[in-house]
């Protein structure tokens, strides 16, 4: 009791000195503090080192994706590009010790914060990490000198009433209607994504409350897990001699000030929460998703089925149906030629192109501002008082200068290695590891049976193509 008791003072201790945090606290980038949500544990390197694996790596390359990121002084909540509400790892350091460590990140905001890394290395954690994480026994939760553990579940009646107690007003509602049953079908359908079979076993259920209360008994606990969790993460960051912060939302006040700070050390700032979806390292996730992973693993968007999963009767099918597109032509060339296709050039090709629509973006944006400073400078706006006037002045100066020099180094990237050479290195462990499974399948395919008819086939379809090709032109 009395360790509740604690715990519960320990909360007090952080809502009263969150009243009394100065809005302009993150503008300190020593009061940051780098937040990992997982699933996973660190790894060690063999110098004993901890570090977090890139996807890429955490996949074999399967993935080329060579960044790890983090939010700041608060941990990630749900929105449209995932949920880590279950996560019940906490990874937190320093964020300027993790710098120290990996080099600045490729860009830097309150709600995720990214480094492209080396594939040999992950993100290197410094010796001031702390990591909260669950514990299969023990107290509902305990803070180490160098990290926490928490209960998930077998909660006391009295800690489940503490948990309950912190829950918001409309998490607890939502918690409320999961321990009394008082929901409806269309929370089945919400929670379950529509499935039937729980649909029909809901409809077949003599006391329908009781079976709502056992179907999102899981659900329940979830809400006490995620809020013990995050209530032991304010606790830590404490301990740590950081603050979690709350309000630290896309485009809000506290991620503009930490965009602004970021921009001031001439690092990436972005208040926004899709920057990394916006970026050119995401152009390169969608090159392996919509012209790789569609192509040779399939994609259940079309119900076309990958190529590596094909037969010499499929395959004339498969490509039939996908089109001149993507890598398609050089798949055909591939099996007609024996030629090798280079997957490197077809990343490649999807970088140069993200580059140029950037800066083709970037100029438009560019002579937009050109013409309003003119705007200012010939004094169109004339009922401006001259404060007002320089104010606007000024800022169109800066958009313009910095639209220039993004242009001007936009421009002088050509490849994939000229932008980021943690980037190209991922890159080209992946498209080693797709050429080997597409050769041994070229291979197996080559023995096959029906091939001499697949190539007759896509021998006809070439001339076929290159025949409506050269009537358009004739047109």
């Amino acid at each position: 009791m009395a360790k509740m008791k604690e715990f519960a003072q320990g909360i007090e201790r952080i809502k009263s000195a969150e009243r009394y945090i100065d809005t302009d606290y993150m503008a300190d980038m020593s009061h940051w503090c780098a937040v990992h949500a997982t699933k996973y544990m660190p790894k060690h390197h063999e110098d004993g080192t901890m570090y977090i694996p890139t996807t890429a790596m955490a996949t074999d390359f399967d993935i080329p994706r060579s960044t790890i990121h983090v939010t700041l002084n608060h941990v990630v909540t749900a929105h449209v590009g995932g949920n880590w509400n279950d996560m019940p790892i906490v990874v937190l350091a320093p964020y300027n010790d993790v710098t120290e460590r990996n080099g600045n990140p490729a860009e830097v905001s309150g709600t995720d914060t990214y480094w492209s890394l080396n594939p040999d290395a992950g993100l290197i954690l410094p010796e001031s990490t702390y990591i909260v994480h669950p514990s299969n026994d023990g107290p509902l939760y305990q803070i180490g000198e160098h990290g926490a553990t928490y209960k998930r579940d077998n909660y006391t009646e009295e800690e489940v009433a503490l948990i309950e107690s912190w829950l918001s007003p409309s998490d607890l509602d939502i918690y409320t209607n999961y321990k009394n049953g008082d929901l409806q079908l269309w929370d089945i359908q919400n929670e379950f994504y529509g499935d039937k079979r729980v649909k029909q076993m809901y409809e077949s259920a003599k006391d329908k409350r009781a079976f709502l209360r056992g179907l999102f008994e899981e659900s329940r606990f979830d809400i006490l897990s995620q809020y013990l969790r995050d209530k032991v993460v304010r606790l830590s960051m404490e301990k740590m001699g950081k603050q979690w912060m709350d309000g630290i939302l896309d485009n809000g006040v506290r991620s503009q000030i930490i965009a602004n700070t970021a921009e001031a050390v001439g690092l990436p700032g972005n208040s926004s929460n899709k920057g990394h979806s916006n970026s050119i390292y995401a152009e390169i996730e969608q090159c392996w998703w919509h012209s790789v992973k569609t192509v040779f693993h399939g994609n259940s968007l079309d119900n076309i089925p990958g190529i590596l999963t094909t037969t010499t009767e499929s395959l004339y099918d498969v490509i039939v149906k996908r089109g001149p597109n993507g890598i398609i032509p050089e798949v055909i060339s591939n099996i007609l030629e024996n030629k090798p296709i280079d997957f490197m050039k077809v990343y490649e090709g999807r970088f140069r192109n993200s580059i140029g629509c950037r800066i083709e973006t970037a100029k438009i944006n560019l002579i937009n501002y050109e013409q309003e400073l003119q705007k200012y400078e010939t004094n169109v706006y004339c009922s401006l008082t001259e404060t007002e006037k320089n104010k606007y002045i000024k800022m169109y100066q800066d958009k313009i200068s910095k639209y220039r020099k993004f242009i001007e180094e936009m421009s002088a990237i050509q490849t994939i290695d000229d932008y980021d050479k943690n980037l190209v290195k991922t890159i080209r462990a992946h498209c080693t590891k797709m050429s080997g499974e597409y050769n041994a399948w070229r291979n197996k395919l080559e023995k096959e049976p029906g091939f001499e008819k697949l190539v007759k086939q896509l021998r006809g379809l070439v001339a076929s193509r290159a025949m409506q090709h050269s009537g358009r032109d004739d047109l």
